[in-house]
């Protein structure tokens, strides 16, 4: 079992024709929460992005807050990667959440609502989303990087290589680099516009990310230790060279 372990290691650590590159997120706007998600929050909603995976796939769970329904405009929200603005509405919308409870004034003071999971696939061409209140949803969008690497810049050449033993004990290479927010090779900002309650009151909510760190190496994820399932990583494949 070990020698078939320890093949499959060299196999995925010593392929020239495939490399990975291991991204590390920040955001000088947005904290992260224990799972290393981008976590905002405001009266009215709670935003958590996760960019965890290949390419950066977008996820966003967004809580509601208020008393009030809290609708999200898909066609008026965009990610916004090396001046390309690329809008975040589809026809196809898949939901899922979890209603919780809660209680409201309305005709008959002190009325309680309760409801528990939720689960939805339709079709929604005015691009909208509804929240109830004290519910969230979680929504699955495009990947970020498609699917040109940040690497393709000098600064690796720059940097020694180092070496790391993964919990097989075996050893592979890989190169680091941190970057300052302005000198980022990868840097994005979200926007995206909300219509709180029946009477249309818009407003728009936008936040910036960079590479923070790159990691360089020929290990797969699954061999490469750095590489956590945590909300503010993700790796880029690279094939052939």
């Amino acid at each position: 079992m070990r020698l078939l372990y320890l093949a499959l290691i060299l196999l995925a650590v010593s392929s020239c024709s495939t490399t990975y590159q291991y991204v590390t997120l920040n955001s000088p706007e947005v904290p992260k929460n224990d799972k290393k998600e981008f976590s905002f929050e405001n009266d009215s909603m709670r935003l958590t992005y996760n960019f965890h995976g290949e390419g950066g796939p977008v996820a966003m769970t967004v809580f509601n807050k208020m008393d009030k329904p809290l609708f999200v405009n898909w066609k008026r929200s965009f990610l916004i990667q090396d001046g390309q603005a690329v809008c975040l509405f589809s026809n196809r919308v898949e939901v899922n959440g979890v209603i919780e409870a809660y209680s409201f004034r309305g005709v008959f003071p002190g009325t309680r609502a309760t409801a528990g999971n939720l689960y939805a696939s339709f079709d929604l061409p005015e691009g909208m989303d509804m929240i109830p209140p004290g519910s969230y949803i979680t929504k699955s969008l495009r990947a970020l990087v498609r699917p040109a690497p940040v690497y393709n810049t000098k600064f690796m050449e720059k940097t020694q290589p180092e070496r790391a033993t993964d919990y097989g004990g075996v050893s592979y290479s890989y190169k680091r680099y941190s970057f300052e927010p302005s000198a980022s090779p990868l840097q994005f900002k979200s926007y995206l516009t909300f219509v709180a309650g029946a009477d249309p009151q818009e407003f728009a909510v936008s936040h910036s990310f960079y590479a923070q760190e790159v990691y360089l190496s020929g290990a797969g994820p699954e061999f490469f230790g750095f590489y956590k399932p945590q909300g503010d990583q993700l790796f880029i494949r690279k094939t052939g060279e």
